[in-house]
């Protein structure tokens, strides 16, 4: 695949209050947090997963961390959320599995209703099943994985590490698993409601380099199977070293192993530490790493970073692909290197095109992106910001794509926009010496014939350039700059248009 880089372009000239027709959509966040779910999601909660069920509902597991906050000791929680209510599900995953603890780091959602979840705290019972047409937990046992898998001779101490499917066969599910000091693939097959070993030996499964952060997935396409470990981006880059043994592939029989010794089409190299991986509905490999993207067509490596694509950094800590075929991908900033900013960019292989996610153009939490997950078949979009040290500013956001909304565009330090370009997005901030001025925008409607003025925005002009989310209707703008006098204007905006202020 060429990497093609099509940006939008700065408006150099913008007349005052000039309306632009088109169909530019608003998209916009919600964040949910605990007052707005009822306060059943934890004060400080980090997300680290999700899955939605072939019903509808959701699943969201993550750690309440208390002890950053000074607030006591963290927590493991589920919480599920059928788009009204929320719902702690904590204790009822444990008593039903008869676990002391959970750790539901990896979960699959089936096509019947089922929500599949490793519990990677018990080896006794390593699997639970939330069964979506009874609305039960269903635990199932190691010793019935194992004595179905292995009846002459069962491994112990069964730990699930994950569960993955094959797309053209929904009755087949594949899972990592570990016993006696080695990695097995197994299959279950929801006709025979049997586990079995799928006889796949050798390669990373019995590699003594193999961590306990082991994931696997299947490739439709061409029926291989792939395996990874998983290295986080903390350890990848506080150590400054490429940790990890690479990725795995099985197919046609053999194994062939992926890492720094593998050359890429466009002269790189690949690598051994991994954050993510994941195969996108055309069949091709996506990994993430502290070394921008690689992309696996079939046939060669291709290694995308922020010097030949429009990447905000190399720092990868998650890529996935959404109902419309696009990926997305989102970077950390990387703190070491001047203009590496966090941000989402979302590559269109259908046209070469890129769209983007940051502070500049959405939230001011979006710099801090975390993960994403697609959820269904990738028509929803929610989205993790900050972690650790950023407890205090963390949500979970579920993006509305909808063009009924406007957005009112203003200014990136004196420069005017219609749609911020890349290389103004991955701009650093800097200080303005323009005088600066506070903006406030009102919306303007009448209540019993007198108009009432609600203020929908306030912000300074050396921050300010976006105002998301708007209804339609009337809008009175104000700016005051200090010593000056306050300047007013109304504006009346359109569905779906964006509209350009010059707040000289």
């Amino acid at each position: 695949m060429t990497i093609q880089t099509k940006m939008s372009g700065l408006v150099l000239t913008l007349i005052l209050l000039c309306l632009s027709s088109g169909t530019a959509k608003a998209d916009y966040w919600t964040k949910h947090t605990r007052v707005s779910s009822g306060n059943t999601l934890p004060q400080y909660f980090e997300l680290e997963n999700m899955a939605k069920s072939s019903t509808g509902l959701k699943f969201f597991y993550g750690t309440d961390r208390r002890e950053m906050a000074g607030a006591g000791t963290d927590t493991r929680n589920l919480i599920t959320f059928d788009g009204t209510n929320w719902i702690d599900q904590t204790e009822a995953a444990k008593t039903a599995g008869g676990y002391n603890d959970i750790e539901f780091i990896s979960m699959y959602p089936d096509q019947f209703g089922n929500v599949w979840m490793p519990n990677r705290k018990d080896p006794n019972t390593p699997l639970l099943k939330y069964n979506g047409t009874s609305g039960q937990w269903e635990k199932i046992s190691a010793s019935t994985i194992a004595s179905q898998s292995w009846p002459s001779g069962p491994a112990h101490n069964m730990y699930v590490k994950n569960i993955f499917g094959n797309k053209d066969n929904s009755n087949i599910l594949y899972a990592v698993a570990r016993g006696d000091d080695r990695l097995y693939i197994l299959t279950y097959d929801r006709n025979q409601n049997k586990w079995s070993d799928s006889g796949i030996s050798g390669g990373p499964l019995s590699s003594t380099e193999m961590g306990t952060e082991v994931w696997g997935m299947y490739n439709v396409k061409d029926g291989s199977t792939w395996i990874y470990q998983h290295n986080s981006s903390e350890n990848e880059f506080t150590s400054g070293t490429d940790q990890g043994i690479g990725i795995w592939r099985y197919k046609n029989g053999s194994w062939t192993q992926f890492n720094s010794s593998t050359a890429t089409s466009n002269g790189a190299s690949f690598v051994n530490g991994i954050t993510e991986a994941f195969v996108d509905s055309l069949g091709n490999v996506w990994v993430g790493s502290r070394h921008g993207v690689f992309e696996y067509d079939g046939s060669n490596w291709i290694n995308w970073t922020k010097d030949n694509s429009n990447l905000f950094s190399n720092r990868i800590i998650k890529v996935q692909e959404d109902s419309d075929g696009r990926i997305w991908i989102v970077a950390l900033e990387n703190e070491n290197v001047q203009d590496d900013n966090g941000g989402i960019s979302i590559y269109n292989p259908a046209d070469g095109t890129w769209d983007y996610y940051t502070s500049k153009n959405g939230e001011d939490a979006l710099d801090n992106a975390t993960n994403i997950f697609m959820l269904g078949q990738g028509e929803e979009v929610w989205m993790f910001t900050g972690h650790g040290e950023q407890f205090q500013t963390a949500g979970i956001y579920a993006l509305t794509r909808d063009s009924s909304h406007t957005a009112i565009y203003g200014q990136i330090s004196g420069t005017y926009v219609a749609k911020a370009s890349f290389d103004m997005l991955k701009k650093k901030k800097t200080k303005n010496t323009s005088v600066t001025k506070m903006i406030t925008i009102y919306k303007v409607t009448k209540v019993k014939k007198k108009t009432r003025n609600t203020r929908v925005y306030s912000g300074k002009t050396s921050t300010w350039y976006k105002a998301l989310s708007l209804e339609t209707g009337k809008y009175l703008i104000q700016s005051k700059a200090k010593g000056k006098k306050k300047k007013s204007r109304t504006i009346v905006i359109k569905s779906g248009d964006p509209y350009r202020l010059d707040l000289k």
